[in-house]
């Protein structure tokens, strides 16, 4: 899985430990990174630029008691597959708060506003004829249109506008005939119209090879987000920073944005705002996980230009959610227990809560998570004007929150905009080559390094980011130490670790 490789223990004897290191930025791989190189024997510091500790990690609560429900502003799920990130949560002593997240199109009872035609997702087949006449008045079998309305429906439902448009063109084009000589039957669920998207892009790695490049590479995001098996940390995805952030002993310096990284033949130097006031240091070595969105707006010094155009050049996609604190769970009344409905064009998605509240505090819908050209259009109004929108247009759906008190607060974040991030997270959609570009955006200028979801195979998720804090610890405990033709992991021996709990379970 790894491409690096860590030290036998016979060689960490011989490598030097008490290096210094000064890591940039205190989000999860910031903070994972600084976890893992004290173990080792390291010293760290961490310097964060905004007032908080989390990064893209954001659980926001509403109000102070311990049993307050709250919100994910950021991540918010983690793909049983993930096993960095599962590690952690063990490591952290949170595997007991795991539970299951019901995602968008798992919940039947949840609602689909087509148009203005509003409709339990239980019921989506029967407004297809209608809504898809394009589909419907084909001259394919009834099973493939079917395959088709569901499959737009569900793109429609995730992916930013462009994405949409790229499936439009790829059915005109030649999926329906692609569609048309599959045997579709194996991906209807029970109710035979729901589909299992996932098992179907999976066993038709041919039908991925007909879509538009950006299409493809967008399905794999698709087929992960409206899968069965994610899962949440009951309480909020916070407390895994949390009890990271308490784990380490490095100092963690808030309010301190960076504003100049010099790269030194052996030292690397950095300018930051202290109270508002500059400060320099020259730092033996340096793990920045600052996005490239934000670095990009830095004085840089002494990189090359390769890494100058990795900089200038990862793309982000804007992401934005608003977050509604009810007075009560109304929708538990029309059946709905989690999962999420699609509440209409520049909303997109509204998820429910799949943990328990105590209902004396009320509950949370995540009434709009949009990511694109909708959260765009979100981001740029104001954050009061951004509210009402969201409230009337998913009020179409649930009326109730026109009720007199029923919204009791609002939270929202609009990452394209927020100062820190500039951007909810990278996309390769449409990318060539997107190993090269990953591999690119983590490649060290001398004793600078780096890690963050940008330099990762997994974009966007946790999973990403601490693999990539994996990979740099490597690099930097072996750098001027070491042959590097050593021979196993430092994430590789993450794996074993999870590999031999795994097999203890089983046992």
């Amino acid at each position: 899985m790894d491409t690096k490789f860590m030290l036998s223990t016979a060689q960490l004897a011989n490598i030097e430990t008490g290096k210094k290191i000064t890591i940039l930025g205190a989000g999860i791989a910031g903070l994972v990174a600084a976890y893992e190189l004290e173990k080792l024997g390291h010293e760290v510091e961490i310097i964060e630029a905004s007032p908080r500790v989390g990064g893209r990690v954001w659980t926001h609560r509403f109000g102070n008691q311990p049993d307050a429900p709250y919100a994910e502003l950021g991540a918010m799920r983690i793909p049983g597959s993930h096993q960095h990130t599962l590690h952690y949560v063990e490591e952290m002593g949170l595997s007991d708060r795991l539970c299951k997240f019901v995602t968008v199109f798992e919940e039947e009872n949840a609602f689909m506003n087509m148009e203005g035609n509003i409709f339990q997702m239980k019921d989506a087949a029967k407004f297809f004829n209608t809504r898809y006449p394009e589909i419907f008045t084909s001259n394919y079998s009834e099973q493939t249109k079917l395959f088709a309305a569901w499959l737009k429906t569900i793109v429609n439902t995730i992916s930013p506008g462009n994405l949409r448009d790229s499936l439009d063109q790829d059915l005109r084009n030649h999926l329906m005939d692609e569609l048309e000589r599959l045997d579709l039957t194996p991906y209807f669920k029970t109710n035979g119209e729901t589909i299992n998207l996932r098992a179907f892009v999976q066993d038709n790695p041919g039908f991925r090879a007909r879509c538009s490049k950006a299409l493809d590479m967008f399905l794999t995001d698709i087929v992960v987000e409206t899968s069965d098996d994610l899962l949440q940390i009951k309480g909020g995805t916070q407390l895994l920073i949390d009890r990271l952030a308490q784990s380490i002993k490095a100092p963690i310096y808030t309010n301190q944005p960076v504003t100049a990284i010099r790269v030194r033949s052996n030292y690397t130097e950095i300018d930051y705002l202290v109270n508002g006031v500059k400060q320099t240091r020259r730092c033996d070595y340096v793990l920045c996980t600052i996005p490239f969105s934000v670095l990009r707006k830095i004085e840089l010094e002494g990189f090359d230009s390769r890494k100058i155009d990795s900089i200038n050049n990862t793309v982000y996609c804007p992401a934005t959610k608003v977050a509604f604190h009810t007075k009560e769970n109304f929708w538990a009344e029309q059946g709905i227990r989690g999962g999420a409905s699609f509440s209409g064009a520049g909303v997109r998605q509204s998820y429910y809560p799949s943990v328990k509240f105590n209902p004396e505090r009320g509950s949370v819908m995540l009434a709009s998570y949009t990511i694109g050209d909708d959260a765009d259009r979100l981001g740029n109004m104001t954050e009061q004007a951004r509210h009402e929108y969201v409230k009337e247009v998913v009020s179409n759906v649930h009326p109730e929150l026109q009720e007199a008190g029923m919204i009791q607060d609002v939270a929202s974040i609009a990452w394209g905009n927020y100062e820190w991030s500039a951007g909810g997270c990278t996309v390769h959609w449409g990318e060539e080559n997107h190993t090269i570009q990953y591999l690119e955006a983590a490649r060290p200028q001398n004793t600078l390094f780096f890690a963050g979801e940008h330099c990762s195979k997994y974009p966007a998720w946790l999973q990403g980011s601490i693999e990539s804090a994996l990979e740099a610890i490597y690099d930097i405990v072996s750098h001027e130490a070491v042959d590097t033709t050593v021979t196993y992991s430092f994430a590789r021996k993450q794996n074993a670790k999870i590999q031999n709990r795994e097999l203890a379970m089983a046992a």
